[in-house]
């Protein structure tokens, strides 16, 4: 297990089996990663693929972050859910062309 602090919060971070139930999500249905804000506890499934898994930390620490600095931005769950994907298949990317950019931007400054 992996602590981590985030907003003066101390978060647990565990790998788990993918059949344990701390990877099922509140209709019962299978999830390769599970936040549970009351327990400040991040579980993922460890039998993913490195690029998959990496994907479902960004998602997963999006849903920590955002319970930890107290942002409600998503008008409900879907929209959450929507967002937190379309970051963990993207992040990487966006910081690639922030990083273009600004190192274009800024050479030799």
């Amino acid at each position: 297990m992996m602590k981590l602090r985030i907003n003066g919060l101390n978060w647990n971070v565990q790998n788990v089996q993918r059949n344990d139930e701390k990877l099922k999500s509140k209709d019962g249905d299978s999830c390769f990663g599970v936040t549970y804000y009351q327990e400040l506890s991040v579980y993922l499934d460890e039998s993913m693929p490195k690029e998959l898994y990496r994907q479902t930390v960004v998602h997963e620490l999006i849903h920590a972050f955002t319970f930890s600095f107290g942002v409600h931005l998503f008008a409900n769950e879907r929209t959450e859910e929507s967002v937190c994907d379309f970051m963990g298949a993207h992040l990487d990317e966006i910081c690639s062309a922030t990083n273009k950019i600004m190192n274009f931007c800024f050479k030799g400054c």
